[in-house]
């Protein structure tokens, strides 16, 4: 029985469509269709149709750099490792962010700043590692803290100082301080799987893409780079058994891709583009099903407040008042997201009601602001955005926006891992440079993991628009501190509009996961559209 209480997200709401398809354009992309799948993979793809058996194929959206909990950096890491490593809790796939019991029989917060944990006896690790032990927890957490590891995850855990062990199954988390982030981020979050102390210091300390061992319903078997990596069935495993022999998750960065492979029978699920899910409602690939989930992801148009061009407040607030957020979701989400109030989501703590600007703007006040800027027109800016078709299209209806007040820009595209790099100042000094921008961040199941990106200390890495204000740091740190969700709530809703009215920030979507998947399984996602790899099951009916 959990202990703690989390304030559920509101229900999912699932657009669920099955339809019959068009079997000639079917036939003729079983045989041309998957050359491109296969690069967009980085191998060659295997042609047939994907329900074999007790094989599960999905895509995943990028390919995994390490599955070290140390070290991971995306949420394809964590989508793989919430399979083959057990937590003390993990999410549920209700449409909900309150965690369930994993590997531990009891967790319960003593204070706000002890949380007490017992393990189910005879959880195993895989590869003759032996039983779970309290010690496992201990060095799985303390490990990401420890400054000389340097791991890039050490900020979800928090305020952790120690984990005290009681005896073989238990033990306590003690915080420095009350951190309210601690169950959803730390402990149910990617971060907080548990690895195996002998296993790892066996490995040296750490490892990339070979895990040592495991303790999840599924282990590693094998990764290729940039193609995919595949589980089997844990040997070791004592619970409910894996519903599927091995699971196949291809690193599939374009969506175009992975419809493609869809289409062609290589997959059972992939997440596919917005602007293809028209077109597969109606003409739906054969026994297949699809969802449109929210994403909790944060969309928005990030202005540099550093560089000249930009220096001035109200051309800023000129600029949030001249794009027509309303017109780029038409245009580049089809219509499929809505318009966000800032980072949080609806149905989270510190959700707005409404946002400071109105979605559809002012250009007549975006004038008014110029002239008053004594700007001279047309003011020409750049915008930097990743080169991937949404992005693409969403750049050019705010080109489209911006010309109406005067301001002409200039769309560079990049490659994402390049970037991903321009607005960090620790890496190199194109910041300097960097004016307009397209950005987004995912989410998670606590509003900390989309508000914390934004304080003064993250200027130079994630916070590109080079945002500071006093206020925000502060009531960033009391709503982490508080464990009343009312308190945190007025917290995070200031901390939005004091983004806002930086003029640094103009909101877009929160954005949506549409998923498509076979008839021949019941696949399983957290809130935000992420699929739970072990909670898949196949079916014999609709799923």
């Amino acid at each position: 029985m959990l202990r703690f209480d989390l304030r559920p997200a509101l229900p999912v709401k699932r657009r669920l469509s099955q339809q019959q398809p068009d079997e000639s354009r079917r036939s003729f992309l079983r045989s041309s269709a998957l050359a491109l799948a296969g690069l967009a993979g980085g191998g060659s793809a295997r042609v047939g149709w994907s329900s074999r058996g007790a094989i599960l194929h999905i895509r995943n959206y990028t390919d995994v750099s390490s599955l070290d909990p140390l070290s991971t950096i995306s949420l394809s890491e964590g989508i793989i490792n919430r399979a083959m490593h057990s937590g003390l809790l993990r999410f549920r796939s209700d449409g909900g962010w309150e965690p369930q019991l994993d590997a531990a029989v009891r967790f319960e917060q003593r204070d706000t700043t002890h949380y007490d944990f017992r393990l189910k006896p005879g959880r195993m690790f895989n590869n003759g590692f032996g039983e779970m032990t309290a010690d496992d927890v201990k060095f799985s957490f303390e490990r990401v803290v420890d400054p000389a590891m340097n791991s890039l995850n050490a900020p979800d855990m928090g305020p952790l100082d120690y984990v005290a062990v009681h005896d073989r199954y238990s033990g306590a988390f003690v915080l420095r301080t009350p951190y309210a982030a601690f169950i959803p981020v730390a402990i149910a979050g990617p971060s907080g799987v548990i690895v195996s102390r002998k296993a790892v210091m066996a490995a040296g300390g750490r490892f990339t893409t070979q895990p040592p061992c495991c303790s999840g319903p599924y282990a590693f078997k094998s990764w290729q780079a940039q193609r995919k990596t595949v589980l089997e069935r844990n040997p070791a495993w004592t619970g409910e058994p894996a519903a599927f022999a091995e699971i196949h998750v291809y690193a599939m960065i374009d969506d175009k891709a992975g419809e493609l492979a869809f289409e062609a029978g290589q997959l059972d699920c992939s997440l596919i583009s917005v602007e293809s899910v028209d077109p597969f409602e109606r003409d739906m690939p054969p026994d297949s099903s699809l969802r449109v989930l929210p994403s909790g992801r944060n969309f928005w148009l990030g202005m540099n407040q550093e560089n000249p061009a930009l220096a001035d407040i109200r051309i800023r607030r000129a600029i949030q008042h001249a794009v027509d957020v309303e017109a780029v979701l038409q245009a580049a989400w089809f219509g499929l997201a809505h318009v966000s109030t800032g980072p949080i989501p609806d149905g989270m703590t510190g959700h707005r009601d409404r946002s400071l600007i109105p979605p559809q703007g002012n250009l007549d006040l975006a004038k008014v602001l110029l002239a008053e800027a004594g700007a001279r027109l047309p003011l020409r800016l750049t915008l930097d955005v990743p080169a991937r078709a949404r992005d693409l299209t969403t750049a050019q209806v705010i080109q489209w926006s911006l010309k109406k007040v005067g301001i002409e820009t200039e769309i560079r595209a990049h490659d994402l891992s390049i970037f991903l790099t321009l607005g960090r100042q620790d890496l190199n000094d194109r910041w300097r440079d960097m004016q307009l921008f397209l950005q987004d961040f995912v989410g998670g199941g606590d509003p900390y993991y989309s508000m914390t990106w934004f304080t003064t200390s993250q200027k130079g890495l994630w916070n590109w628009e080079r945002f500071s204000d006093a206020e925000f740091d502060r009531l960033e740190a009391l709503a982490l501190a508080t464990t009343d969700d009312s308190q945190r709530g007025r917290a995070y809703e200031r901390m939005q509009d004091l983004m806002e009215a930086s003029g640094c920030y103009r909101f877009l979507t929160n954005g949506v996961m549409p998923q498509i998947y076979r008839n021949t399984i019941r696949p399983a996602f957290q809130p935000d559209g992420y699929p739970l790899l072990r909670d898949f099951r196949p079916s014999t009916g609709i799923a």
